[in-house]
């Protein structure tokens, strides 16, 4: 049994690591029978381990090919927009070429993710059980985020073969298959449509629908209920962070 302490985090006892990541593959297929046997017994750990190693591998797979050629040129096209000359813009690339962003790039799903499950899982938390009432722990809020979070593991399936085919990170599966990245310098309406629809694609619906059968079985909502409690937030997320996104972009 694994404790945070202080955090009320618990993984109980859950028939060993090989029947965690069994079911952490299986909530993609079958989340209700999943979602009730962590109502039961939560856990959490393999479910963070598979999307930490997924993403870190799918970041060190483009990394070279994908990643550093896409972030160059669109630092050089800003800078160029700045006026600045050859040489000022290969000083400030250099830090592309460097061990530094590297370890960055592959190692901060390490960090970036669980720290994402936890903050997510504690605003679902708090909507569920303090303002809605609902009936649950923590411990259970966390470990449903956690297998939500496995579509990761389709979606790296999916785009990390198309970002090496196309050459971009900028792939989708979704809505923002009908706009075009923004160019630099490119107006707040159209960097805010881009950010927004590019966040709503098959994956993340996937995992929103995951959520909500997970949070109406371990808070005993009807499915309604939970449907609407998370596509409202969802929604929220997705005009706050588009809005934010678009400001930093400028």
């Amino acid at each position: 049994m694994s404790d945070l302490t202080g955090t009320g985090l618990r993984e109980e006892g859950t028939g060993g690591m090989g029947e965690s990541l069994g079911r952490a593959i299986r909530v993609l297929f079958s989340p209700t029978e999943v979602f009730q046997t962590l109502d039961k017994r939560p856990g959490w750990l393999a479910p963070l381990l598979i999307c930490v190693l997924v993403t870190a591998i799918s970041s060190w797979i483009i990394f070279t090919p994908v990643t550093i050629p896409e972030q160059r040129e669109q630092m050089e096209k800003r800078f160029e927009q700045q006026g600045m000359t050859e040489e000022q813009l290969e000083r400030a690339t250099q830090f592309f070429d460097s061990k530094i962003m590297f370890f960055l790039a592959v190692l901060s799903p390490v960090v970036l993710i669980p720290l994402a499950v936890l903050v997510v899982a504690a605003v679902l938390h708090f909507v569920c059980a303090l303002i809605l009432g609902g009936q649950s722990t923590f411990s259970r809020t966390f470990s449903v985020m956690a297998h939500a979070a496995m579509v990761i593991l389709p979606g790296a399936i999916v785009k990390v073969p198309l970002q090496l085919i196309k050459k971009t990170t900028q792939v989708h599966a979704g809505l923002g298959l009908l706009v075009s990245s923004p160019e630099p310098g490119a107006g707040f309406g159209q960097r805010f449509s881009y950010n927004f629809l590019a966040q709503v694609d098959v994956f993340n619906v996937w995992e929103v629908i995951l959520l909500a059968i997970g949070l109406s079985v371990i808070f005993k909502f009807s499915r309604p209920k939970s449907y609407y409690t998370v596509g409202v937030l969802w929604v929220i997320w997705l005009l706050g962070s588009s809005a934010v996104g678009a400001l930093m972009q400028r």
